[in-house]
């Protein structure tokens, strides 16, 4: 029964993702980093609305995939892409901040999208294709 389980398990581990799953987290993620340019009202709501969205698209194909149930991902395979988030998009970020240098959102909003596609490519590649 525990063989059983484990089959089931690694059968259901990282199932393919579509393209657009890793477009539109890339999109949204950039467009927050860009927001942050904005004065700050349209600023928030840009920020809030997208978090949501990326949350709600990320739990949808992620943590609720259909066909899958609810999962929790394969921490070996996300671990490289939040090491990746944390230094390409929070070193910039973390500079603009405590710098005053706003440009430096846009770089961490090309960063954001780069990477997430890089990752999304990755995945895809060792995973199989959605």
């Amino acid at each position: 029964m525990l063989e059983d389980a484990r089959l089931a398990e690694a059968e259901t581990r990282n199932p393919p993702l579509p393209w657009w799953f890793f477009i539109t987290q890339a999109v949204l993620l950039a467009a927050i980093s860009s927001a942050q340019l904005l004065s700050l009202g349209p600023s928030r709501v840009v920020t809030i609305l997208g978090l949501v969205a990326v949350v709600g698209v990320g739990m949808r194909m992620v943590f609720t995939r259909p066909g899958y149930g609810v999962v929790w991902p394969d921490g070996q395979a996300v671990f490289p892409y939040m090491i990746a988030m944390m230094i390409l998009v929070g070193v910039p970020a973390v500079l603009a901040v405590s710098l005053g240098i706003p440009w430096l959102w846009i770089i961490a909003g090309v960063l954001a999208g780069v990477t997430t596609l890089e990752m999304g490519r990755r995945y895809r590649r060792a995973f199989g294709r959605g």
